[in-house]
């Protein structure tokens, strides 16, 4: 078999095949808490029917494309999330006025333009104070729009940014906090890659690559795609998520170990040796 990408050593035997499987199937609740998925539903499991947008105007917090897909006529491209309706503010950390994109009360003016880590990097997006959906629970946020990963008070960076606002909680998406806004369509997710986290892409690549290669992806599928979904999902605030990282590396490790044909082959053993068929990471925004 030829090798397209760099393989990485074997799987660490602390991870055993029922936990790798556990933590792929619930990688959208276990990491944020180590992560909120961007494709899950309550059980973590991505969905690959959701329809991100709609041919109607939607309201403020559902998925878009562009400015025409939304009621507000402002589809946010930020590093807040996938893009999404919204709409800008004046007054911040106080409720945006009701609309025909939103309910009075609905949604929250957050700002970007304070941030808690004065080291951080700026926040790049179309706009720095904008409406954000206000929510109860994580299925608040994942019923509206998948791309949603949890409902927390608003955070940048896993860190409060208004702290005196109590327990008041807006949907959002950490996973993307930090990183280059990536165009779904596009799915150029490469610039969001910062060298120090050049192993972790080059895992992510390797994983798609066995998905698209053993058919596991959809057949109009972009690799891409599922590479940006995958690497969203093993850095995230500048740090290295182990668990989905270990457990990438099981298909990866073990789809090198066998040969392309035969009774037992580089695609019927990964889901035998971790436990259960892979998951396909790409965000709902890019399917």
């Amino acid at each position: 078999m030829t090798e397209t990408q760099p393989r990485p050593s074997t799987t660490p035997a602390a991870v055993s095949r029922a936990s790798i499987q556990r933590h792929l199937r619930s990688a959208g609740t276990v990491l944020v808490a180590l992560f909120a998925l961007a494709a899950c539903g309550d059980d973590g499991t991505p969905s690959s029917t959701t329809d991100t947008t709609s041919s109607e105007p939607q309201p403020l917090g559902a998925a878009c494309r562009t400015d025409g897909d939304c009621i507000s006529r402002v589809c946010l491209k930020s590093q807040y999330g996938t893009p999404f309706c919204s709409r800008a503010c004046t007054n911040a950390w106080e409720p945006c006025p009701a609309g025909d994109d939103a309910a009075a009360g609905s949604a929250l003016c957050v700002s970007f333009e304070t941030l808690p880590n004065p080291s951080a990097p700026p926040f790049e997006g179309d706009l720095v104070r904008f409406c954000a959906p206000r929510c109860q629970r994580d299925t608040d946020c994942s019923t509206a729009n998948a791309n949603w990963e949890t409902c927390d008070i608003p955070r940048w960076l896993g860190n409060p940014l208004f702290p005196s606002l109590g327990s008041i909680k807006v949907c959002q998406a950490p996973s993307y906090h930090g990183k280059d806004p990536v165009d779904p369509g596009l799915c150029d997710w490469e610039k969001t890659v910062s060298g120090q986290f050049a192993n972790e892409a080059n895992l992510c690549r390797a994983y798609c690559d066995y998905l698209d290669r053993c058919k596991e992806l959809d057949s109009s599928a972009d690799p891409k795609c599922c590479e940006w979904g995958c690497f969203n999902r093993i850095v995230i605030d500048d740090t290295v998520q182990p668990v989905w990282r270990d457990a990438i590396r099981c298909y990866i490790d073990t789809h090198a170990a066998f040969p392309d044909e035969g009774p037992r082959n580089a695609c019927t053993e990964p889901p035998i040796s971790c436990g259960g068929a892979a998951i396909d990471p790409t965000p709902p925004a890019a399917r």
